[in-house]
């Protein structure tokens, strides 16, 4: 049985991967670490030596532990991730840089959503990045919606769920590939039969990727 780590800031992101490894991923043992001052901590004070060792603590415990792979679930960490898969000794991976290379490798126009305004420029790096790396145009246009965040900081998934589906019904027709940035937004499209686009989220695109850089270890 495969021991998957989760490292998270934020239970908002904890609960959508949970449930997709639980619903998909039936032979894995999900393991969870959780830092939830990290985020607030990294919106006060930007990405201090302080909140990158802080995360670093969590992936080490969790190799110390015997994972078999981490995820990273918080998106202002993605940029890290390669630099944290070097130092240590099993695959790591954040659920929005596997989504938003599939999302460079599709055609037509294209949107992100993201809930927090932090993370647009770390965003649209990654997304530019992968571009770049499957030679590709990087036009996309990304949109905001804050409400949602501020409601998921009060612990009201469902009115930020709401607000996030209400954001993709509007951009449905108008583009034909949209992402949602944060892997917490994943909820709220359970159920919904887009009109025109085709909808991106992370939790799938973590878990395939992750899936095949540990099979790679192995061989």
């Amino acid at each position: 049985m495969k021991r998957i780590a989760l490292a998270s800031v934020t239970l908002n992101a904890v609960n959508p991967m949970t449930e997709y490894l639980r619903d998909n991923a039936p032979g894995a043992k999900t393991v969870n670490y959780l830092d939830s001052y990290l985020l607030e901590k990294v919106g006060k004070e930007g990405m201090t030596d302080a909140a990158m060792g802080r995360m670093f603590q969590m992936l080490v415990k969790a190799c110390e532990d015997g994972a078999d792979g981490i995820v990273i679930t918080c998106t202002i960490f993605s940029p890290y991730v390669e630099h944290f898969s070097k130092l240590l000794s099993v695959p790591i991976v954040c659920p929005d840089g596997a989504m938003l290379e599939a999302l460079a490798r599709s055609e037509g126009k294209k949107a992100i959503i993201c809930t927090f305004e932090g993370t647009v420029d770390t965003t649209r790096n990654m997304y530019e990045s992968c571009c770049e790396r499957v030679g590709v145009g990087k036009k996309v246009d990304i949109h905001t919606v804050p409400d949602a965040y501020a409601a998921a900081q009060r612990g009201d998934m469902a009115k930020c769920n709401e607000i996030v589906l209400q954001k993709v019904k509007e951009l449905d027709e108008k583009y034909d590939q949209i992402s949602l940035a944060q892997i917490s937004m994943s909820g709220a499209i359970r159920g919904y039969q887009p009109v025109h686009a085709q909808l991106y989220t992370s939790p799938a695109s973590a878990y395939q990727a992750l899936t095949e850089l540990m099979e790679k270890k192995e061989n």
